[in-house]
């Protein structure tokens, strides 16, 4: 049955809203049905540049069928039982500002229209603390269904291998060839191995194109209290890691969002970023320490 938008007057769905599709998928084995499935959009989205033009984008093309297997044989326009609300009805349709939406209500009454994003929000598999990582969490995941690549993307991928590399490497840090080939640098690190790891997978789980430095490395915020040790262990391993160009860090401007006050203002905090590490990194840290006993 094709619907008629003059008995079906939506509102777009919000946090609340949200919250209403998460705990139904949860309560029941509905999110079972949910099927997610890939889908090579590679050519449809091959002139995206960035996640701002992919999120317009894939709003602007209905993408449910592609990657919710349940939907596949779904057309537009077209009601069918909502597959998240008993009782409800639902359709696939563009709203009034052109973005694709899974509409869902009472037969008659007042719809709430979910976008793609919206959905996907709604799923427990869902990582990240707050809208804004989550969000980030979910556009790769879409990112990673529809088989869609561009710069923003390529240059994550590429600062995510990075910290995998990198903690691979200094997981070998007690090795006694490391020890070896690399005394002095050994000797000054190895108090703060466990430190150096937590702060890189502090750094992997907030790589964002929107936060490069000049090197094109990503950057990061981490407070002290964000740390598994003493504020003063933390403080006294960052100064180290430092040091030893391990770590770098340099005083930015960023956003920060004030729980008490519930508004969000900008600040300047500390950034870090870090190095590609290898064995000519630590060849080069090496030699500098050793120039540095031979000149004391």
């Amino acid at each position: 049955m094709k619907i008629s938008r003059e008995f079906h007057p939506y509102r777009t769905a919000f946090k609340g809203e949200r919250k209403l599709a998460k705990d139904e998928l949860q309560k029941s084995e509905k999110a079972d049905i949910w099927e997610k499935q890939k889908f090579n959009a590679s050519i449809v989205y091959s002139d995206i540049k960035s996640h701002d033009g992919f999120e317009r984008a894939v709003m602007e093309y209905n993408v449910f069928p592609m990657i919710f297997a349940n939907l596949e044989d779904i057309k537009e326009e077209t009601l069918f039982p909502c597959q998240i609300f008993d009782g409800n009805e639902a359709w696939i349709g563009r709203d009034s500002v052109g973005k694709y939406r899974y509409f869902t209500g009472e037969p008659f009454s007042e719809a709430i229209g979910y976008t793609v994003f919206d959905l996907l929000l709604c799923f427990q598999e869902v990582k990240g603390k707050g809208y804004t990582q989550q969000l980030q969490f979910v556009r790769k995941e879409l990112i990673n269904l529809l088989n869609v690549s561009f710069d923003d993307v390529n240059w994550e991928k590429k600062e995510s291998e990075k910290y995998v590399e990198n903690k691979c490497i200094i997981s070998l840090f007690k090795s006694q060839d490391f020890q070896m080939n690399y005394p002095k640098l050994f000797k000054k690190v190895k108090a703060y191995v466990d430190v150096l790891e937590e702060i890189l997978d502090h750094g992997q789980r907030f790589i964002d194109s929107t936060r490069k430095d000049s090197n094109d490395n990503s950057y990061f915020v981490m407070y002290a209290n964000q740390a598994k040790v003493s504020a003063t262990r933390y403080r006294n391993a960052v100064t180290r890691l430092k040091e030893l160009g391990l770590l770098i860090s340099e005083q930015r401007k960023v956003p920060f969002y004030d729980k008490e006050s519930r508004t969000s203002y900008m600040t300047t905090a500390t950034c870090f970023s870090v190095p590609l590490y290898s064995e000519k990194f630590f060849r080069e840290v090496e030699e500098v320490l050793n120039s540095k006993v031979s000149k004391a």
